[in-house]
């Protein structure tokens, strides 16, 4: 059974369950109240000093003076022993009432108790009087006896019949609107449960990008609603990033793979050529040997790049301490102008800037940047050198008059193993770990990095990271 299903049927209990109390309470006091009155009524006909027949006459037989045409109550005379000795029934001469039978056991002197016909279709209320009433019966016999007053209840009966029937019918009205207005309101107000279910069912059927969506108002569903849409966001972005990672790692693997082949081909090559003989000679031995040296030493190179980057990546490897951003900058483009002294290096490095980090994996950035430069620009481009402090960061900016970087290149500039040049020569750049191991160190430090440039205007590469906190100095 649905909530929709077992709402309305709640609704429609509850109502019958209030209503119904209402009518028997209604019903019950409306009764009470009748019979409370008819009860007054015989008090007061008992106050009477006599009914029924005077001493030593008999009831009259027809409608008279002494007997009216409609009699409003019964009269019976009780012999000691309690049997009825005689009777003046009520109602109208031509059709009176059938008498009450009399229970086991008689009500108290002036106590009103309730009484049926022998048939059970007309109610009485009784009360036994403090008086005797004596007559000849037959002529002869001389009977005394108590008085006994029956009022009949059928107006009492009749309101009550009424009452009931006007009462049942409009329970039965209010159950039904309210039935009807219980679904209508929990259609409405489920039907945001609906949209969610079926937002979730499509999701599940890989259709993710649907959303519940706003519905209009600031109840508990549009709260549930927005958060449903909230998490299906934060889980599609998860796959998405989970999808982009193991793409990145599929990548890195071929490239890696790719890069460590090249060395290896070469050294297995020269191992075959000298298997064969053909590097006999000692000069040709030598320059072999030392082309096995340099893919070794390359091959090296490259597993340490790819280590250090797992070591990053589990931010582990880091001794972090105040670090002189500017004396580590200032080293750096001090190595580089001597490894290319045709290059024009400028640098504007700002005194003092002490920045939270590594000092050897700071210097490594500040290497790799300006090797980046050296690397992809052309003989005797320009570059220049930026230290200064910003927003509670220190920046590091690398700027290059080269060629350029179009934004696809520069989206993935910080890809592990990514060259722009699609012929992956080694003519025109490094493994590709280069800009990807500056990254991993800058994030390590909580820092940013970030690259700007288009073609034909050179490359920007910025770095921020957090200064010494004035209290830790």
């Amino acid at each position: 059974m649905t909530i929709k299903t077992r709402l309305v049927v709640a609704t429609g209990a509850l109502l019958c369950l209030a209503t119904a109390v209402i009518g028997v309470v209604a019903i019950g006091a409306v009764t009470s109240t009748m019979l409370a009155r008819v009860d007054d009524q015989l008090r007061e006909l008992g106050k009477q000093p006599t009914f029924g027949p005077t001493k030593g006459q008999a009831m009259p037989a027809a409608a008279s003076p002494a007997r009216p045409a409609y009699q409003s109550v019964a009269v019976l005379i009780l012999s000691d022993a309690g049997e009825v000795v005689s009777a003046e029934k009520a109602g109208y001469y031509s059709e009176p009432l059938a008498l009450p039978v009399l229970p086991a056991t008689l009500p108290e002197i002036g106590t009103p108790a309730s009484a049926a016909s022998a048939d059970g279709e007309i109610g009485y209320r009784i009360m036994r009087l403090n008086q005797r009433a004596v007559f000849i019966r037959d002529g002869a016999e001389v009977i005394e006896g108590t008085v006994l007053l029956a009022v009949p209840t059928t107006d009492v009966d009749a309101v009550r019949d009424t009452l009931t029937t006007t009462l049942g019918l409009t329970i039965g009205a209010v159950v039904v609107v309210g039935v009807l207005a219980a679904l209508m309101i929990t259609r409405n107000g489920l039907r945001p449960v609906d949209r969610m279910i079926d937002t979730a069912a499509a999701i599940a059927d890989g259709d993710l990008g649907r959303r519940v969506g706003p519905s209009g108002d600031r109840g508990e569903l549009a709260r549930l609603g927005a958060a449903l849409d909230a998490m299906v966001s934060r889980l599609v972005g998860a796959i998405t990033d989970r999808d982009a990672q193991q793409e990145r790692l599929r990548r890195f693997v071929a490239d890696a793979s790719h890069e460590l082949r090249t060395p290896l081909a070469t050294i297995g090559g020269y191992a075959e050529l000298y298997e064969a003989g053909g590097v006999s000679e000692k000069p040709a031995l030598d320059r072999a040997m030392s082309r096995v040296r340099a893919e070794s030493l390359r091959m090296a190179s490259l597993v340490d790049d790819m280590l250090l980057l797992a070591r990053l990546d589990q931010e582990s490897g880091l001794e972090r301490g105040p670090c002189d951003l500017t004396a580590v900058v200032a080293d750096s483009v001090d190595d580089a102008r001597a490894v290319d002294a045709e290059r024009v290096i400028t640098s504007v490095l700002a005194p003092g800037v002490t920045v939270a980090g590594d000092d050897a994996r700071l210097r490594q950035v500040a290497a790799n940047l300006l090797a980046n430069a050296r690397q992809h620009t052309p003989p005797g481009t320009a570059v220049s050198v930026t230290v200064s402090t910003e927003d509670g960061m220190g920046v590091l900016i690398v700027a290059d008059d080269g060629p350029g970087m179009s934004r696809e290149h520069r989206a993935r500039a910080f890809d592990r193993l990514y060259r722009a040049d699609p012929s992956r020569s080694r003519a025109t750049g490094g493994s590709g770990l280069g800009l990807a191991i500056v990254a991993s160190i800058v994030a390590a430090h909580r820092g940013t990095v970030s690259i700007e440039g288009a073609p034909g205007v050179g490359t920007t590469v910025r770095v921020a990271l957090p200064l010494v906190s004035r209290s830790r100095e």
